[in-house]
């Protein structure tokens, strides 16, 4: 009896290991078939099957237009990534250590971009960034991402600082430090890794943005996803295939730099 139970176990094992198999499988073969078509010899993505060659990578590398659009992805979604993450670690210390009228109501408005369509978002931006007269291009792009991206650092945080024990910063306080010290020493160091994470969260967030970053982007500072929708647009060439290798190497490094920092 014993025995075909442990062999029924097994069996259940096995199973469940092979279905988590094909959904893996399922989810990355559409990856797999962009990165193999980006080494295709023909005029069109297509699987390798006469031979591999680097030409799309090369004619990327010649094109200005898609440079100059990864360029700007990444110099965004940097400044957005650190705008996000000090505005959401201040308000969410904010949030946590102080009592004010209407406290969860606020909280929730924080999450709206979170909620409502980007298209909402990226039509109120404009409308307000006008009535400042905020110039569109780097200006409009940071500052709106920044909104976009705001709230999974605020969350993050204050799912952090909801655990924190404030003895600790009680200690700090009665042995002499002010609370800029406490929280360089104290506070900081032990939220770092949920700052950082959010940080790249904001990043990856801000970097695949597109439906509110078409109302924000000027015609030297397209961003890379409005490009590639561009580009499609006229045709699918291998190209594409070849700078979406490069934006999954990119999310790549962000991530296993994420994992490696936010764990030690």
């Amino acid at each position: 009896m014993s025995t075909s139970t442990s062999a029924t176990t097994r069996l259940r094992g096995l199973s469940f290991r092979a279905i988590i198999a094909v959904v893996f499988a399922f989810l990355l073969l559409p990856v797999i078939i962009v990165v193999l078509t980006s080494f295709t010899t023909q005029s069109f993505p297509a699987i390798p099957q006469e031979g591999v060659s680097l030409a799309w990578y090369e004619q990327l590398l010649q094109d200005d237009k898609l440079i100059n659009a990864l360029t700007v992805s990444l110099v965004v979604a940097t400044a957005s990534a650190i705008l996000s993450g000090i505005i959401g670690t201040i308000a969410a210390i904010g949030f946590v250590r102080a009592e004010f009228p209407y406290k969860q109501q606020v909280s929730t408005v924080m999450l709206l971009p979170m909620i409502i369509s980007p298209v909402i978002t990226g039509i109120a931006l404009v409308r307000y960034f006008g009535t400042i007269q905020l110039p569109s291009g780097y200006p409009a792009l940071v500052l709106g991402h920044t909104v976009l991206s705001l709230p999974y650092v605020f969350l993050l945080v204050r799912s952090e600082l909801l655990t924190f024990d404030e003895d600790l910063e009680r200690a700090s306080r009665v042995l002499g430090a002010d609370p800029v010290t406490t929280f360089r020493n104290v506070t900081g160091p032990i939220i770092s890794p949920a700052i950082l994470a959010g940080g790249f969260i904001a990043f990856v967030v801000s970097f695949g943005e597109f439906t509110a970053t078409q109302f924000l982007i000027s015609p030297g500072t397209s961003t890379v996803p409005v490009v590639i929708y561009t580009m499609l647009r006229t045709g699918l060439t291998p190209t594409i295939n070849a700078l979406s290798v490069v934006l999954i190497v990119i999310m790549l490094v962000v991530a296993l730099s994420s994992r490696r920092l936010t764990s030690s």
